[in-house]
């Protein structure tokens, strides 16, 4: 490549791993746009300071040392207009007010990539785009390609896992002279050998296809029935789950395939089909880091890119735990997720008993009701992303947001 720009916006787990990985690619310059309180300053100090390791689970570490970094952190959103490729590495509820920063300064050929996207992002960044009369490129992700998480703030970022493969959506602006084949070679150079990225055929699909699926159920098998008692101890997430998180997990993924077989039968000329089983989304993104695939609660227990993951949990007084209902496994797999997926299985006539149980009970951990007897209210859109908050209330003006996709 040759002098390719990136701007990754962010400060969390994924821009930290971003960052140390796609900067080390030759001829990227790359930069942090950070603008939470004082985290790029803070940020660029420890970089001055201390450098920056990625390390991963068999024990390979990629140093970048004081003073021979290769990327830089700022809150200047000037650095935008200069960017070829701006990714949002960000919360989905953060995804508004980056985008909204950023689309005055983007350049015509800037390309905006969700890390993940998330159910949604394309036609909330598509309106964002519009009513700055801008027409970008638009990509997002299904999942974020690491689990990681940052053991250092600034310093160091461990990858726990590295899924196999990962789809996205790629959507052109008519006349756009963007190539679909070289994009995705760009983003593979910069992500690295894996994941496989690999592109989905419709943006709609790849909206069906959002993990965001998977957070809900398990908080809502382990939690639905506490009592408020406090533990000694942290549990396994993913490696704790039983065979209700099976069942609900299960029950969630068999109504978006109904959804996506719906589609199917009111337009044929778009592809909806292949939603895997959620055993064999498992199975498809971590390959032999699964030890027994005999199983959807087997593939979660044994994958080793989850070891030693808990749930989000906020220390009590006396030292114990009790469930931190604020993680973003609620505040944005709800919002952004399910209450998305809820509204289009609606627009096909799909019911969603399991999807309305878990977001009743989440509705009232976010503060903001969602669902009322088995029905979606009006949710304005600095709440949630439902299509209907960007005027998106059938189906038809979903599958024809885009002329192209």
């Amino acid at each position: 490549m040759e002098g390719l720009t990136v701007t990754i916006c962010g400060g969390g787990n994924g821009a930290h791993a971003f960052a140390g990985i796609s900067s080390l690619v030759e001829n990227t310059h790359v930069t942090v746009l950070d603008i939470f309180e004082d985290e790029a300053e803070r940020w660029n100090a420890t970089l001055v300071k201390n450098g920056f390791r990625i390390k991963y689970r068999n024990g390979e570490v990629r140093e970048q040392r004081p003073g021979e970094t290769k990327f830089s952190v700022t809150r200047d959103v000037g650095v935008i207009s200069r960017s070829d490729m701006v990714f949002l590495v960000v919360p989905a509820y953060a995804h508004e007010t980056y985008l909204k920063l950023i689309t005055p300064h983007l350049k015509e050929t800037a390309i905006v990539i969700g890390m993940p996207g998330h159910a949604g992002f394309e036609y909330q960044c598509g309106s964002i785009l519009r009513e700055n009369g801008k027409s970008n490129t638009i990509v997002a992700l299904e999942t974020l390609p690491w689990a990681c998480r940052y053991t250092k703030y600034g310093e160091e970022v461990d990858i726990v896992g590295t899924k196999e493969e990962v789809y996205c959506s790629m959507v052109n602006p008519e006349g756009s002279t963007t190539k679909k084949d070289s994009l995705m070679t760009l983003l593979q150079t910069l992500i690295g050998p894996k994941p496989v990225v690999k592109l989905c055929e419709n943006y709609v699909k790849l909206t069906l296809m959002a993990k965001s699926t998977i957070h809900p159920p398990i908080m809502y098998a382990r939690w639905k029935d506490w009592d408020g008692g406090s533990l000694e101890s942290p549990p396994l997430f993913y490696q704790g789950v039983d065979e209700t998180a099976a069942k609900y997990l299960d029950g969630v993924n068999n109504e978006v395939i109904a959804t996506a077989e719906r589609l199917s039968q009111k337009f044929p000329q778009h592809d909806f089909s292949g939603i895997p089983t959620m055993q064999d989304w498992f199975i498809h993104h971590y390959g032999d880091q699964i030890a027994d695939k005999s199983t959807l609660v087997s593939c979660l227990k044994t994958n080793s890119g989850y070891e030693g993951l808990n749930h989000p949990m906020s220390k009590t007084k006396d030292g114990k735990y009790v469930p931190d209902f604020g993680y973003r496994y609620i505040v944005e797999d709800i919002p952004y997720g399910l209450v998305v997926l809820k509204q289009i299985a609606d627009m096909v006539g799909v019911d969603t008993p399991v999807i309305n149980e878990i977001v009743e009970w989440a509705q009232e951990k976010i503060g903001v009701i969602f669902i009322q007897d088995g029905r979606l209210g009006d949710v304005e859109r600095e709440h949630a992303r439902m299509p209907k908050a960007y005027g998106i209330d059938n189906i038809d003006i979903l599958v024809s947001f885009f002329k192209s996709s």
